[in-house]
This record gives C-alpha cells, sequence and structure tokens, in this order.
C-alpha cells in the first residue's frame, strides 16, 4: 500500500533536518491523498455544513494532486475557497521537492517563489520569493558534504542575518548559532533611541544545541535553548506495527506540555497534556480516529477557578470505496447530522 500521507514523514525529517525551511510541504499537501496501487491524479471536493447561521449554507474547497509513476506527488493545484477564480500551482521535482509556486487565475499566471536544487538534499541551495515589487526574500544555504553548514537570508539583496550548523560524527546537527550584523550581543530584546522615538528591536535566540541517545528502541532527541533553559525532547519508537511519538516541552526542569502521538495501521491517536506544576494536568486533549469514528475529549481550567466539565464529540464517518479499494466519498456527521461530504475523483494510470 502506498501512503502519501506525508505529516508523519515529514515530522520524522524535522528532527534529522533541524534548520530552518521556508516551504513547509506538510501544511501545502492536502491530508486525504493516501490510495492503492498506480494512481495518476486525485481531484478533492468538500462540502462544510454550516449551522451557526440560521440559513444553512456550504463552503467547497477543491485541489488536484498529480502522482509520477513511482507514486511521489508532482504536480499540486489548490483552490482559493474563498473566491474560487484563483488557485496555486505547485510544482515538485521528480525527489518530491517543492520547485516553484504560482498564483493563476485562469488569465495570469505569476510566479512568486523559486527554490533550486542541484544535490539530493532536501534543502534547496536557495529560495527565492517576490511578495511585491518592493519586498524580495532569499534563502541561500551553503553545504558541505551534503548537509547545511551555513543559511544566509537576504531581504532586497541586503544581507539581514544567517546561521551556522555543525554536526557530530553521525551528520546529526548538535548547534545551531543564529548571527545579525545589527546585534552582535547574546540579547533577544534590544532598546535604542531614533529619531521616530523609542525602538525595540527583537531577534531569535543565538544558540541551541541538540543531544542525541538512545534507550533500547526509542531514540531520543533533545533540543536546548541555554539561555532561557528550556528543553524539547523528542522520544521515538518505531516498529511494523505502530509509530510512537513524544514530545515534551520544559522549562528549567518544570514540564509545561506533553503531547503523544500513536499511529498504527488502522488508527491514529494523539493526546496532548498541559501541566500546572508537579505534573499536575491544567488542560487536556485527546483525539482518535479510525476509518469509522473520530473521538475527541477536551478539558481546560486555563481561565476559570472552578474546574469545567470535560467534552466530548465524536464524528462517525461513512465511507465508500472504488472497484480499486481506494475511498471515493467520506461523509462525516455528528449527532445525526452531516457534517461534511467529501469526494475523490481518481484517475489511474494502469487501469
Amino acid at each position: 500500500m502506498k501512503r502519501i500521507i506525508l505529516i508523519c514523514l515529514l515530522l520524522l525529517n524535522s528532527v534529522i533536518f533541524s534548520q530552518n525551511n521556508n516551504i513547509d510541504k506538510k501544511y501545502l499537501i492536502p491530508f486525504d491523498i493516501e490510495f492503492k496501487g498506480c494512481v495518476k491524479k486525485i481531484t478533492l471536493k468538500t462540502l462544510r455544513i454550516d449551522r451557526m447561521s440560521t440559513k444553512i449554507d456550504s463552503v467547497k474547497t477543491n485541489s488536484e494532486v498529480s502522482f509520477s509513476n513511482n507514486g511521489k506527488v508532482q504536480y499540486l493545484k489548490l483552490y482559493d475557497y474563498r473566491t474560487m477564480d484563483s488557485w496555486r500551482d505547485i510544482e515538485f521535482d521528480a525527489l518530491e521537492r517543492i520547485k516553484n509556486i504560482s498564483k493563476n487565475n485562469g488569465i495570469l499566471k505569476v510566479t512568486y517563489l523559486n527554490q533550486y536544487f542541484s544535490g539530493n538534499s532536501e534543502f534547496p541551495d536557495s529560495t527565492k520569493s517576490n511578495i511585491d515589487e518592493k519586498y524580495r526574500e532569499k534563502y541561500i544555504n551553503r553545504f558541505t558534504n551534503n548537509l547545511v553548514t551555513k543559511q544566509e537570508r537576504y531581504v532586497n539583496d541586503t544581507l539581514q542575518d544567517y546561521r551556522l550548523y555543525k554536526y557530530n560524527k553521525q551528520n546529526q546537527l548538535i548547534e545551531d548559532l543564529y548571527h545579525n550584523p545589527e546585534n552582535d550581543s547574546d540579547e533577544t530584546l534590544i532598546t535604542s533611541d531614533s529619531k521616530d522615538g523609542y525602538k525595540l528591536s527583537f531577534y531569535p535566540e543565538r544558540q541551541t544545541l541538540y543531544e542525541y541517545k538512545k534507550d533500547k528502541d526509542t531514540t531520543i532527541v533533545i533540543k536546548i535553548s541555554p539561555k532561557y533553559s528550556r528543553r524539547e525532547v523528542i522520544k521515538r519508537a518505531k516498529n511494523k506495527n505502530f509509530e510512537l511519538k513524544i514530545v515534551e516541552n520544559y522549562s528549567k526542569d518544570f514540564l509545561e506540555r506533553k503531547e503523544i502521538n500513536w499511529t498504527s495501521k488502522d488508527s491514529l491517536s494523539t493526546r496532548v497534556y498541559v501541566y500546572m506544576g508537579n505534573k499536575e494536568v491544567r488542560d487536556y486533549y485527546f483525539s482518535f480516529q479510525t476509518p469509522k469514528k473520530i473521538v475527541y475529549k477536551s478539558k481546560s481550567n486555563s481561565y476559570n477557578y472552578e474546574q469545567e466539565e470535560e467534552k466530548i464529540t465524536v464524528y462517525n464517518i461513512d465511507t465508500v470505496y472504488d472497484k480499486f479499494k481506494n475511498w471515493i466519498k467520506k461523509t462525516r456527521s455528528k449527532d445525526g447530522e452531516i457534517e461534511s461530504i467529501t469526494e475523490r475523483k481518481i484517475d489511474y494510470y494502469c487501469h
């Protein structure tokens, strides 16, 4: 089975490639494009029912995803759901890396982002974006042995800042060091007087460190922000039956937040906890999804002195499949009322 749900894969890559990547395709590629067999193109259309207004209306969203013979995303067409008279064209290369993003209204096509690759790295040699005629942004990555060791950011051809990256012998990132020509200190907030009055300047934290550990079948990555004593701990375990990812966020030694994601063949679950102190849970959010049902549970004490009641929402999913066992229609309902209908038109290479 070809699984083209890229979010899990890209989250895994974010541990290995922790540098800034300006174009994050997991936010662009539609989620509902898993398939079996030799699919050439999937056209998605979603009808959402708005029951909050007195008049029931709907919002249609459309997208088209084209695939190469080996199942990689080749071309993506995202319609603007607000107007439906323009869309974004996104072109990919053979390694499923974004090359160009354009806006197209059927008459005029304007390319506002380009990426250039000379090797097989997920990171481009350069990224150029033209927001308008007065603002042009460019990122340039410098490579050593196919690893990004320096990233420069330019606005209107003027260097704004840059980052230096260091790796261990296993090619794992161990340090991200931020530099800005206007701020040679370690301060993230700079105040100064100017002719226009008092000025505040904000800068990213200068140094971020990474550590790597192994505990039996669990891989552990620790992201450390020394200046403010913050840590992010990512734990991963995977076998043929499931994949587990745990992310813990600490301020000093205080656990602030924990997120647990469990993925198996037929289910996906997420648990998020926000803590008050001494590992006391303040808020939580659970979701559990199978092919036939989605269950959400949440409870928050953030804004109330009295504990809020747990909220539970259940959606039922009715699915229709084609003869090749790919789904072509999903109807989501709550309390017996339809909330949304998603339809897929699938074109095949070999049928």
